[in-house]
C-alpha cells in the first residue's frame, strides 16, 4: 500500500529543507575553508553578515529547468541552464564549462581536464532539490542527481550527491535518521566508498561522543589538503548528524567547528534536519534573524524569492513529478491540482563516445564513435552527416545506415587534421545530422579539445650539492675519487636541481627553440603534466619547456593559472614574470600572474625543478567569463591555438 502524506506536512517539510539548508549556508560561510578545529560557540556562531552561497544558488536554477523544459531533464538540458543563468564559473564549474564550450559533453565535462577537483564538494552540494521533488523515492531522487552531478564532477562526488539526493527524499517518510543513512546508501554502488566510510564515521562517533575528539579520527582517515574535496565533507556531515543527536544548533556548531568546507557541510546537514523535523525542529530566533527572503549571487528568476514560496513552487513540481514518473513513492493527500505536462514524444537521438581521449593531436587520428538511437517500433533508414571543423577531415563524412526498431547503430569515425604543420585550436566543434527521406531528425554538435604543443629540454641535474661545493668534491682538476671517501655517498642515490642554475643558454631559449640540445615533443591533451609525459628519468632534475601560442580574438588580458609541486620560474614573450622557489601542492587554481593576449604568436617558457619521485605541472590561460555575471561562460580560454612544436606554422 503506498504511504499518505498530507500535503500541508509536504510543504512545511520542504520549507524547513530551504530554511535548513539556507542557516547551514549562513553560519558556516565565515569559516568556509578554514581547516582546523574551530572553538565556536553557540554565541558566537550566528555571523554578522549574511552572505550568497552557492550550495542554494544553483538549485534555483535547475528548478527554473523543470518549470520550463519539464521533469525529464537530460544532463544536456541542465548544461544548457547552467551556460544560461548561472555565472559561476571558477574551480570545477569552469572546468567544466571549458569543456562544454568544446563540445565535450556530460558525463566527460564532468573529468576530463578537471583531475584536480573531479571529486570536489560543488555538486554534492546542491542535491536537495532533487529529494524535495521526489518525496520518498530515493531512486528517482538520486538518478536526477546522478545527471546533475555528471556536469562537473565523477566518482565518488557524484555518488554523495545521489547519497544526500536520495536521503533527502527518504527523510519525508522515514521514522529516524538511521533510517535516512539507510535509503542514501542504498541508491549508490555496492562497492563505493561511501558504505565504508559511513560504518567507520558511526563507529568513531559511538566510542568517541566528544566531538572534537571524534573530529580527530574522522580528519586522520579523511582529511585532505583541499578543503572542499568531497568525502571529507562527507565525513564531516555524517559526524555532525551522529553527534547532534537531532539537535540542530549543536550539529550546526559540530559542522562549523569541524572545519573544511563548513558552509556546505553545515548547509548539507541543515537540510536534511529540516526535512525530518519540519519548521518546529528549526531554532526560531535563527529563522527570524535570516529573513524570509533567499540570497542569492546570480541574477535568475527566483534570486530575491520568499523561500515560502519557494517551497510552495518546489512542492508544486513534487506533485507533478508523482504524476508525470510513476510509480508514486507516496500519496500526497490534498494536494492542489497542478497540470501535468506529459512525457517529451520519442525521437531519434545522437550520441558521441570517445573510444580514447576527446582531443585533436598535430598529426595523429582521433577515433570519435556516433550512436543514433532508435526509440520507435520499426526499423529507420537514413543518412549520418558529419562536418567537420575547417582544417579537419574525416574518413567517411555520410554514412546510410538502418537503425533497427528500438535500437541503435553504431560508427566510428576517424577525425585528422588536413595540415599538421597549421595551428592547433583549443576548440574544434562538429556537427552530426541524421536524416530521413531528406528531412533532419537530429542535430548533435560534439567536439574535440586541441592538444597542448610543448617542447620538453632536459632532464639536467648536479651531481653534487652546489649550495655546499664550489666544485665537485669527488670528480675534479685534482683527481677522482669514490663518494664515500669524501662523505658524500647519499649522491650514489640522488642528485640536485636548483632554480637559480642555468643548465642552458636561458637567455637564448626565451627567444628560440636550442636544437642541439634535442628536446621532446610532449603533445597533452589536458592543462596537467604527471611525471611520466616527462620521460622514464626518475630522480632529482630540470626541465624546461617551451610553447608558443594564439590568442583568436581582441588583445585581452589573462591569469596564468600555475599549478607546481616544485619551484618553477616563467617567462612570456622574453619576460620573466613568475618565480617561485618552494616547494608545493599542486592545484589548477593557483593564480601565478597576469600576461597580455595580443593576438600575435607568443612565446612560453616554463623551467621546472623537480625534487621528488611524483611531479605535477599544470598550467591554463584564465579570463573573466561573462563580465555582466550572467551567463555561464568559463573563465579558462577556448580561443587558444598552439603552433606545432617542432614544426614552423603556416
Amino acid at each position: 500500500m503506498t504511504p499518505e502524506l498530507p500535503y500541508a506536512q509536504y510543504r512545511d517539510k520542504v520549507l524547513a529543507g530551504w530554511l535548513g539548508k539556507s542557516l547551514g549556508g549562513i553560519v558556516g560561510a565565515v569559516l568556509e575553508n578554514q581547516k582546523q578545529w574551530h572553538h565556536e560557540t553557540l554565541d558566537t556562531l550566528w555571523p554578522e553578515k549574511l552572505v550568497p552561497n552557492d550550495d542554494l544558488d544553483i538549485q534555483l536554477v535547475w528548478l527554473e529547468a523543470m518549470q520550463e523544459r519539464g521533469l525529464f531533464l537530460t544532463s544536456r538540458d541542465l548544461a544548457e541552464f547552467w551556460q544560461d543563468r548561472c555565472w559561476y564559473n571558477f574551480c570545477e564549474y569552469g572546468q567544466f564549462l571549458h569543456n562544454v564550450q568544446r563540445g565535450i559533453a556530460p558525463p566527460l565535462s564532468g573529468t576530463w581536464n578537471n583531475r584536480f577537483f573531479a571529486e570536489s564538494e560543488g555538486c554534492p552540494i546542491r542535491s536537495e532539490i532533487w529529494g524535495f521533488v521526489a518525496p520518498g523515492h530515493p531512486a528517482l531522487a538520486a538518478e536526477l542527481a546522478r545527471q546533475d552531478g555528471q556536469l562537473d564532477h565523477g566518482g565518488v562526488s557524484v555518488e554523495i550527491e545521489m547519497f544526500n539526493a536520495a536521503a533527502a527524499a527518504a527523510a519525508f517518510v522515514a521514522p529516524n535518521l538511521e533510517a535516512v543513512v539507510t535509503a542514501g546508501l542504498a541508491v549508490v554502488p555496492a562497492d563505493s566508498r561511501l558504505h565504508a566510510v559511513t560504518r567507520h564515521v558511526r563507529a568513531i562517533c559511538e566510542r568517541f561522543p566528544k566531538p572534537e575528539h571524534a573530529w580527530r579520527l574522522v580528519i586522520r582517515h579523511y582529511g585532505d589538503r583541499d578543503a572542499s574535496k568531497a568525502v571529507t565533507n562527507f565525513a564531516i556531515v555524517l559526524l555532525g548528524l551522529f553527534l547532534g543527536n537531532g539537535d540542530f544548533k549543536r550539529t550546526m556548531l559540530i559542522c562549523v567547528n569541524s572545519g573544511w568546507d563548513t558552509d556546505c557541510t553545515a548547509a548539507t546537514a541543515g537540510a536534511l534536519l529540516g526535512v525530518l523535523g519540519g519548521t518546529a525542529a528549526l531554532p526560531p530566533d535563527w529563522v527570524e534573524q535570516m529573513g524570509k527572503r533567499v540570497v542569492s549571487g546570480i541574477k535568475v528568476r527566483h534570486q530575491n524569492a520568499r523561500l515560502t514560496d519557494l517551497a510552495e513552487e518546489t512542492c508544486r513540481l513534487g506533485v507533478e513529478m508523482a504524476a508525470a514518473r510513476p510509480p508514486a513513492a507516496v500519496r500526497l493527500v490534498g494536494a492542489p491540482h497542478v497540470p501535468v505536462r506529459p512525457r517529451p514524444e520519442p525521437r531519434i537521438e545522437i550520441d558521441v563516445l570517445y573510444p580514447e581521449k576527446p582531443v585533436l593531436w598535430k598529426a595523429s587520428a582521433t577515433p570519435v564513435q556516433i550512436i543514433v538511437k532508435n526509440p520507435f517500433g520499426t526499423d529507420c533508414a537514413g543518412e549520418l552527416l558529419v562536418t567537420p571543423p575547417p582544417g579537419v577531415t574525416l574518413e567517411t563524412a555520410c554514412h546510410s545506415l538502418i537503425v533497427p526498431a528500438c535500437g541503435r547503430q553504431e560508427v566510428v569515425l576517424s577525425a585528422r587534421r588536413e595540415r599538421p604543420g597549421d595551428w592547433l585550436a583549443d576548440k574544434n566543434l562538429f556537427e552530426a545530422v541524421w536524416r530521413q527521406q531528406g528531412q533532419e531528425r537530429a542535430r548533435r554538435v560534439f567536439g574535440l579539445g586541441g592538444a597542448r604543443q610543448w617542447l620538453v629540454y632536459g632532464p639536467y641535474w648536479d651531481m653534487w650539492d652546489r649550495r655546499r661545493y664550489p666544485e665537485c668534491p669527488y670528480n675534479n682538476v685534482d683527481g677522482k675519487m669514490t663518494l664515500w671517501t669524501v662523505g658524500c655517498a647519499s649522491d650514489s642515490y640522488n642528485q640536485y636541481a636548483y632554480l637559480d642554475h642555468p643548465y642552458l643558454d636561458e637567455s637564448r631559449l626565451i627567444r628560440e627553440e636550442l636544437p642541439e640540445e634535442m628536446p621532446m615533443v610532449l603533445e597533452a591533451g589536458e592543462d596537467t603534466l604527471e611525471t611520466p609525459q616527462f620521460g622514464g628519468f626518475n630522480g632529482q632534475a630540470c626541465y624546461y619547456l617551451t610553447r608558443t601560442v594564439r590568442h583568436h580574438g581582441e588583445p585581452t588580458d589573462s591569469t596564468l593559472m600555475v599549478g607546481r609541486s616544485g619551484p618553477c620560474r616563467i617567462w612570456w614573450d622574453g619576460e620573466e614574470v613568475f618565480a617561485a622557489d618552494s616547494m608545493w601542492q599542486w592545484t589548477s587554481q593557483e593564480a601565478a600572474c597576469r600576461v597580455r593576449l595580443t593576438g600575435a604568436p607568443q612565446r612560453l617558457v616554463v623551467k621546472l625543478i623537480r625534487l621528488t619521485d611524483a611531479f605535477t605541472f599544470h598550467l591554463a590561460f584564465a579570463g573573466a567569463g561573462d563580465p555582466t555575471l550572467q551567463r555561464g561562460v568559463s573563465a579558462l580560454f577556448d580561443t587558444l591555438a598552439d603552433r606545432p612544436a617542432g614544426k614552423t606554422a603556416v
